[in-house]
């Protein structure tokens, strides 16, 4: 029976890393990584500054906060808030802001689980690749998405990552939510020079429970003013 076992577990490791192997060459000949679907996801290796909107909405209450990204300053204070609703942050919103975007971990790369690569579909015009994350190589901001299935799609015209798509597994939390239905939306741009995917925007939207009620929340994310700091 242990051998059994073992020879299955050979098996599976074999075929999943066939599995990977394929898609990883679908890719290269689009000039796309694993490395390249964590892009946004890193903050110890970033190389560009940028400003972000993050627009929140519940139904009955909007909240917009702008912040900025530095990656020239230590792990844990990259993320600063600048305002919320255009007023000066109070010290309780700094330090909500601060617990969702500034970790302490040194290494996080958004890795790829080596068994959950597939071809989701590949049509003349574009190929979708699926995908799960490793949990533990997720910032704290992100690491719901262990829970999800992403597909990123790449257009065979442009030869391009166009965006990505996250759909939740079951329930999940995400920040202070309790989520039972959950769709992200990542849109990147390729910064040409650089050879370099960033994003534009992340829409999030999800079904969470409040107060005994399922309500809509979105959060819109936008990105902008990268500049190359290192």
């Amino acid at each position: 029976m242990k051998n059994f076992t073992t020879l299955l577990f050979v098996v599976c490791s074999i075929t999943g890393f066939a599995q990977k192997q394929e898609v990883l060459d679908k890719l290269a000949v689009y000039g796309i990584t694993a490395e390249t679907l964590g892009t946004g996801l890193q903050d110890h290796d970033a190389i560009h500054s940028f400003d972000i909107d993050i627009t929140t909405n519940n139904g009955t209450k909007n909240i917009i906060e702008v912040g900025h990204f530095n990656p020239l300053v230590p792990i844990g204070e990259r993320w600063t808030l600048i305002t919320v609703n255009g007023k000066t942050p109070s010290k309780k919103e700094i330090k909500k802001f601060n617990k969702a975007h500034n970790t302490k971990q040194p290494d996080i790369n958004g890795e790829i689980s080596d068994d959950s690569w597939k071809i989701a579909k590949e049509t003349g015009d574009e190929i979708v690749i699926s995908f799960k994350y490793n949990k533990e190589s997720l910032p704290k901001k992100f690491d719901f998405l262990a829970n999800c299935t992403g597909k990123a799609f790449i257009s065979k015209k442009t030869k391009r990552l166009v965006k990505a798509t996250f759909t939740n597994d079951g329930p999940l939390k995400v920040k202070i939510f309790n989520v039972s239905k959950l769709e992200m939306i990542i849109d990147y741009h390729y910064i040409k020079e650089e050879k370099l995917y960033v994003m534009d925007t992340q829409h999030l939207d999800m079904q969470v429970k409040l107060l005994g009620q399922l309500v809509e929340v979105e959060e819109l994310n936008e990105y902008y003013h990268y500049k190359k700091v290192k």
